[in-house]
C-alpha cells in the first residue's frame, strides 16, 4: 500500500488526539467534579477515591494487553471496539444514582479505555513513515498535553452550569465523531502484517496484583490504619506483582517482553515515566479537593486554576518531538522534571491565594508539561523498535497510569491517617458537646466533606468548619511535598540518558 495522503494523515492525527484526549479528560475533568459527586451521592472519601482508582486500575492493568491486541488484530478494530464501549459506559456513568453504581461503570469504562488509548498512538506509527513520526507524535502530544489541564476547566464548567453528569455525557459525541472518522480511514500503510497472540495469564496476574494493592491501600485509608485483612491483601498483591515477571519470562508472547527491561533506554524511560506521573497526576487529583473543600473554590475556579498550563503547553509542546530527536532527551527531561518538582513544592506551601501563589506555580508546571509530553513517548517508541509500536504504546501508557494509581492509593492512606490523627487531637482538646464529638468521629471518613449540622450553635458550626478544612489542607500539603520529591527523582533519572536515545 502507498503512503497515506495528507488528508488521511490529518484524519489519523485527529482520531489519535481525540481518543487519547478523551481518556485524559475523563480523568482530569472528573477531578473537579468528584468533591461535588461526593456530596451529591453522600459518599465517603474512600468511595470517591474508588471512582477514579477503579478506572485507573483496569486502564493500567490492561493497557499492555490492549497494545498487544492492536499488534495482533490491526490498529482500527480494537480502536473501534474501545471507542464504542467507552461511549456506552460513559452513558452508564452519567445515569448512576449511587457511588457503587458509578464505581461499577467506571470499571467497565477503564477496560474500554485500555483498548482505545494504546491503539491511538499505535495508529500514528502505522500511518507515518519513520522519518515523519517524530513530527506526528509532536502534533499529537501537543493536543494531548493540552487536555491534561483543560480537563478540569471542562469539568468545572459542566459542574457549575449543568451538573456532574455532563462530565460523562460529553464523551458520547466525541465517540461518535471518532467512529465516523474510523469508518473512512483505510488500512494504515505501515501496519505490521503478522499478529501475535494475547498474553491472557499475564493480563490476569497484573490486574489481580494492582487490584489487591489498590484495594488494601484505599480501604485502610478510611481510618489510616491497616487491619490484618487489608495487610493480607497488600501482601498478596505484592507477591502477585513479583509473580507477574516470572509469568512473563515463560510466556511465548508476553505482554511485557522482559528483554525490553534489559534495554537501558526502555528501562530508564519506564522508571522516569512511573515516578514523574506518580507525582504529577496524583498531585493534580488531590489539588482539586484542596481548592474546593478547603479553600472554597467553585468547580469552575478550581478548573480554571490550571488554564495557564494549557496556554504554555500549546506554545512549546509541538516542537518537542523534533527537538528530542535532534538534541537528545537528557537536558529536556531533566529540566522538565526539576521544574515539575519546583511547581509541586510551591503548591505544597501555598495559602490558596490564586494570583500570588497558585498562578506562578501553574505557569512553572505548564513549562514542565510542555517539555516532557512528547520526549517521553518518543524515547519509549524508539527503544521498543519497529513492529512493536502497539506494545511500546501500551507499556508506556500503562506505566503512566500505574504511577498515579499506586500514588493516589498510598497518598489516600497517608491522608486518611493524618486526618484521623489530627481530628482525634482536636476532639480531645475541644469543649464541644459529647454528641457532636461522636458525630464528627463517626463521619470522619468523609473528611472535609462532613456535613455541618444546622442545629449546632453558629459559633460551633464556624469553628468546626474552619478546623476540618485546615486539617484536610495540611494533610494534602504533606503529600504534595512527596509528589515534588517524586518529580525530583525523575530529574535525576534523566541525567542517565544519551543523546541518541530518542533515535
Amino acid at each position: 500500500m502507498t503512503e497515506f495522503s495528507p488528508a488521511h494523515r490529518k484524519i489519523t492525527i485527529i482520531i489519535a488526539s481525540l481518543g487519547t484526549s478523551m481518556g485524559f479528560i475523563d480523568a482530569t475533568a472528573l477531578n473537579v467534579a468528584l468533591p461535588f459527586i461526593q456530596s451529591s451521592l453522600n459518599a465517603s472519601a474512600t468511595d470517591i477515591h474508588w471512582v477514579l482508582e477503579i478506572y485507573l486500575l483496569f486502564l493500567a492493568a490492561l493497557m499492555m494487553a490492549g497494545g498487544a491486541l492492536g499488534d495482533s488484530m490491526g490498529r482500527r478494530k480494537p480502536l473501534r471496539w474501545g471507542v464504542a464501549a467507552f461511549g456506552i459506559t460513559s452513558l452508564g456513568c452519567a445515569l448512576s444514582s449511587s457511588a457503587e453504581m458509578l464505581i461499577l461503570f467506571r470499571a467497565f469504562q477503564g477496560i474500554a479505555a485500555a483498548l482505545m488509548i494504546p491503539a491511538t498512538l499505535a495508529l500514528i506509527n502505522a500511518s507515518f513513515p519513520p522519518e515523519d513520526r517524530g513530527e506526528a507524535i509532536g502534533k499529537w502530544s501537543s493536543v494531548v498535553a493540552l487536555t491534561i489541564p483543560l480537563g478540569p476547566l471542562v469539568g468545572g464548567l459542566a459542574v457549575d452550569y449543568v451538573s456532574w453528569h455532563m462530565v460523562f455525557l460529553l464523551n458520547i459525541p466525541i465517540c461518535l465523531i471518532m467512529l465516523g472518522l474510523l469508518a473512512i480511514l483505510p488500512r494504515p500503510p505501515f501496519e505490521p502484517p503478522v499478529g501475535q497472540p494475547l498474553d491472557k495469564l499475564g493480563s490476569l496476574t497484573i490486574t489481580a496484583s494492582l487490584g489487591l494493592i489498590t484495594y488494601a491501600m484505599l480501604e485502610s485509608g478510611r481510618i489510616g490504619a491497616f487491619s490484618p485483612y487489608e495487610a493480607a491483601f497488600l501482601a498478596a498483591g505484592i507477591c502477585l506483582f513479583m509473580l507477574f515477571f516470572v509469568v512473563e519470562r515463560y510466556q511465548k508472547q508476553p505482554m511485557l517482553p522482559l528483554f525490553l527491561l534489559k534495554d537501558r533506554r526502555f528501562l530508564l524511560v519506564t522508571l522516569q515515566t512511573l515516578v514523574l506521573f506518580a507525582g504529577f497526576q496524583s498531585a493534580m487529583y488531590f489539588l482539586s479537593f484542596l481548592y474546593i473543600q478547603s479553600y472554597e473554590y467553585t468547580a469552575l475556579q478550581a478548573g480554571a486554576a490550571t488554564l495557564p498550563i494549557s496556554i504554555i503547553v500549546a506554545l512549546i509542546s509541538r516542537s518537542m518531538g523534533r527537538a528530542v530527536v535532534k538534541y537528545g532527551p537528557r537536558l529536556i527531561l531533566f529540566v522538565s522534571s526539576v521544574l515539575m518538582a519546583v511547581s509541586l513544592f510551591w503548591l505544597s506551601v501555598t495559602d490558596g491565594h490564586y494570583w500570588s501563589s497558585v498562578l506562578p506555580a501553574m505557569m512553572v508546571m505548564g513549562v514542565s508539561v510542555g517539555l516532557f509530553a512528547a520526549p517521553l513517548t518518543t524515547v519509549a517508541m524508539a527503544a521498543a523498535g519497529p513492529g512493536r509500536d502497539g506494545l511500546a504504546s501500551g507499556v508506556n501508557n500503562a506505566v503512566s497510569r500505574i504511577g498515579p494509581l499506586l500514588a493516589i492509593a498510598i497518598f489516600s492512606f497517608w491522608i486518611g491517617g493524618s486526618f484521623t490523627s489530627a481530628l482525634q487531637a482536636y476532639l480531645d482538646s475541644t469543649s464541644l458537646p459529647a454528641d457532636t464529638k461522636t458525630y464528627l468521629w463517626q463521619m470522619r471518613e468523609m473528611m472535609a466533606a462532613i456535613p455541618i449540622s444546622g442545629d449546632w450553635p453558629s459559633e460551633a458550626q464556624q469553628q468546626i468548619s474552619i478546623t476540618l478544612k485546615s486539617i484536610f489542607a495540611d494533610s494534602i500539603k504533606n503529600i504534595l511535598s512527596v509528589s515534588s520529591a517524586c518529580a525530583l527523582l525523575a530529574g535525576v533519572l534523566a541525567l542517565f540518558y544519551r543523546k541518541t536515545d530518542a533515535q
